[in-house]
């Protein structure tokens, strides 16, 4: 450990921290980390110590041709830069001088800013564009059109269950019935059909197959279908179709109320 470091106040104050921080020399080698970095990095302070900076701060292009590390002792000035990290997520880095004795050093502490999750912001969106709809008659053409840029696929529609068949409420390309053949298939759960379990829906004549996506009420009925003109979707858009369906399903009574 940095021996004018250890045991000080400063010491104390940077291993409390959750950020990992680094302290490098002039020649851009590391002579101090704390917990965090060791973390951070998934190396003890003994193996980082030594070893250029740049060894773990994977950034982008962008980080090596303006390093925030050099360019502070260049101009003697803090530094802070953003980059997409290769290896880590991306980072906010900030670069402070620091003095001991006639020495100068930069204290770099490294910010990390988890990556967005796809999936959830796809999620609390479609649950906000529900929420501005009073029935699900009126969310109907804005589902069907979500269904369609989340598969790339025209061939959408939105069903609502009447007695021994689904009815079409919105949908492009698509019939305008669905027989109910719960005897079938389970359509409790996601159907992703070939083509050659389409002849028993007889009207239906997709190549590609289907995809059918129930929603299922509280008292485990199934009320309305999401369907997809082609069955051989990849893993992405079957998360967001049974996303989808989830989301339809918290706020099912409020929508299916006055069906």
């Amino acid at each position: 450990m940095f021996n004018i470091v250890s045991d000080s106040l400063l010491e104390k104050v940077l291993c409390s921290i959750s950020e990992p921080v680094l302290i490098i020399n002039k020649t851009l080698e590391v002579v101090w980390t704390n917990p965090a970095a060791e973390l951070f990095f998934g190396h003890s302070t003994e193996y980082i110590t030594g070893k250029k900076c740049s060894s773990f701060l994977h950034c982008s292009m962008e980080c090596q041709k303006n390093c925030p590390i050099r360019k502070a002792f260049e101009t003697g000035d803090d530094e802070l830069l953003i980059a997409d990290g290769l290896v880590y997520p991306t980072k906010l880095l900030e670069v402070f001088s620091y003095k001991i004795e006639s020495e100068t050093f930069k204290l770099a502490i490294i910010h990390a800013i988890p990556p967005i999750d796809k999936h959830k912001t796809l999620r609390r969106d479609f649950a906000a564009r529900l929420n501005l709809s009073a029935s699900i008659n009126d969310a109907a053409e804005d589902i069907v059109g979500i269904m369609q840029n989340f598969t790339d696929e025209q061939s959408c529609g939105l069903y609502v269950k009447k007695n021994d068949q689904f009815e079409l409420l919105a949908g492009v390309r698509v019939p305008s019935r669905i027989p109910d053949v719960s005897d079938k298939f389970d359509l409790s759960k996601p159907l992703y059909l070939s083509s050659d379990k389409l002849p028993i829906f007889q009207t239906f004549s997709f190549e590609e197959g289907v995809a059918i996506i129930p929603v299922v009420s509280s008292k485990n009925k199934v009320t309305l279908l999401l369907f997809v003109g082609r069955g051989n979707l990849s893993t992405e858009c079957r998360t967001r179709l049974e996303m989808m369906a989830s989301v339809l399903e918290s706020c099912l009574t409020r929508l299916t109320s006055s069906l």
